[in-house]
């Protein structure tokens, strides 16, 4: 039998994956040195090409970033639930479609929610927000009543 034979014990198995893993990372290095140095090549062979790559970056980084603070995520999601409240529930979904992504997550991380995935979709958010939204009136009902 030949030393990669089909039954190995637990501490060569972890060796040969430890093996394994050495190689990959050595040849992960390799395609990102190469990666880098092709890049370099591209800017200095095309400047206004690289320069505009880098302002369209920065631009799509501009827009990701929330334009409401936290505080103003709360008093957001309070008038939303009074838009509700008061039995406007189109208006009150309205208000959460005019919101950017970056928006719906400051409201939700306010609101304490949670989702499956660690980037939900703009849908996700605004249903997750809008069933806090109905919690809400749910409770302040069920407060008043008591």
């Amino acid at each position: 039998m030949s030393g990669d034979s089909e039954f190995r014990t637990r501490e060569q198995e972890v060796l040969k994956l430890l093996e394994e893993c050495a190689d990959l990372r050595t040849t992960l290095k390799a395609i990102s040195g190469q990666i880098g140095h092709m890049e370099k090549r591209l800017k200095n062979a095309f400047p206004t090409l690289a320069e505009q790559a880098r302002s369209r970056k920065v631009a799509i980084t501009r827009s990701t970033k929330a334009s409401i603070t936290p505080e103003e995520a709360l008093a957001e999601f309070d008038r939303i639930v009074g838009l509700a409240a008061s039995g406007d529930n189109k208006q009150a979904e309205r208000a959460l479609e005019s919101k950017s992504a970056p928006d719906l997550r400051v409201i939700a991380k306010e609101l304490g929610i949670s989702f499956a995935k660690s980037k939900p979709t703009v849908k996700a958010m605004r249903e997750g927000i809008f069933g806090k939204v109905r919690e809400s009136i749910l409770l302040a009902r069920h407060n008043t009543r008591g």
